[in-house]
This record gives C-alpha cells, structure tokens and sequence, in this order.
C-alpha cells in the first residue's frame, strides 16, 4: 500500500492531478510479494516499473488476496525506477524534502498508536515490520523532533491517518527501527 501512495504522491508532485490507484491491483498481480500478509516495496516497485498501476476505481480494493484480473487497463501510475536513500536522519530530511518515501518501522507498536511522537526504541524481539510513508518532519511545541508518517491503516488511525515517529534517537537504527531497512521512493517516467 506504501508503494501505490508514493507513485500517488509523486504523481501529484509532478502534474498536480491527484490519482487514487489500485492497491488490489499489486496484491492480486505482483506474484513475487505475498499479497495481503506483506512483502518487498522492492518487488511492488518493480511491478509498477514494468506494468504501471491503473486507478482504484478500475480495480477496487477488497481487502484479501485474488485472482490476478487481466484487463485492457488505462495505466496511471506509472515510474522509471527507485532509488535508496541512506540509512540517516540527514539523508532521510533531504530526500523527504523532495517528495514522500517509504520507510520500514516496526510494526507492533502501530496497533496502539492514537496520537502523539512515537519514540520506541528498536527491539529486536520484534518480527512485525510494516512499511509506511515519511510525508514530512517537524519539531512540536516542546522541542521535539519528528517525522511525519502516513500509514495505510484508515483514516481512523492515529491523527487522522498519520502518525509522528522521534527523530534524532541516540541509536542509528533510529525510532521504531526506522533505519533497519533501507528507505526508498519512485522516480516519475518522464
């Protein structure tokens, strides 16, 4: 889902034409990822690189795993490639700067997020990863640095749909494990 909203936000960056495209599409179609149960941003990327992604309304969501539905499809969503960014907060500002990027967080503390900064620490013991959307960054009223994420879990989620992660921990592996894996985003076919 992380992956349709940066080729969404790219999108708009570059014509001001917001599309809502199909995340069903890459659960049913990207074969290399696991549908509804996850996968790597890597493997949707690529399906978006080599197939583009038409819109929602074309492919609705349904929330579980089917058939892959080959139709004459109107391609909206469409990117050249990916890039990495480097595993640190500077690299991580620069690129966030620019446009939306996927990051990877550790997902267990999600669940009973309502609002606030998020700053748990990386645990190891956790296994529940879930990739989310770095939209921007701030500082609150006190001080405190953060990253502004989106998440893909409703709008009922967090504050309205987003959620703050603490910036500048004192573990390059940062808050939520945030710089486990590598960032990412799409670069727009021009």
């Amino acid at each position: 889902m992380a992956v349709a909203a940066s080729v969404e936000a790219v999108n708009y960056l570059k014509t001001w034409r917001s599309i809502r495209l199909s995340v069903q599409e890459l659960v049913d179609c990207n074969i290399e990822n696991y549908g509804c149960n996850g996968g790597d941003y890597c493997y949707a990327f690529r399906y978006v690189k080599e197939n583009g992604l038409t819109t929602e309304s074309s492919y609705p969501y349904k929330a579980r795993q089917g058939i892959c539905r080959k139709l004459d499809k109107k391609v909206e969503g469409r990117i050249s490639n990916f890039r990495y960014v480097r595993r640190d907060e500077d690299a991580l500002e620069k690129a966030v700067a620019k446009q939306p990027v996927i990051v990877t967080v550790q997902g267990d503390h999600l669940q009973w997020y309502n609002r606030g900064i998020m700053d748990y620490k990386y645990d190891k013991r956790l296994t529940g990863w879930h990739a989310v959307l770095v939209v921007g960054y701030g500082t609150d009223s006190r001080g405190v640095k953060y990253w502004r994420i989106k998440n893909s879990w409703g709008k009922s989620w967090g504050e309205g749909g987003f959620g703050r992660i603490r910036r500048y921990v004192d573990d390059k592996r940062g808050a939520l494990g945030i710089f486990v894996y590598r960032p990412v985003y799409p670069v727009l076919r021009t």
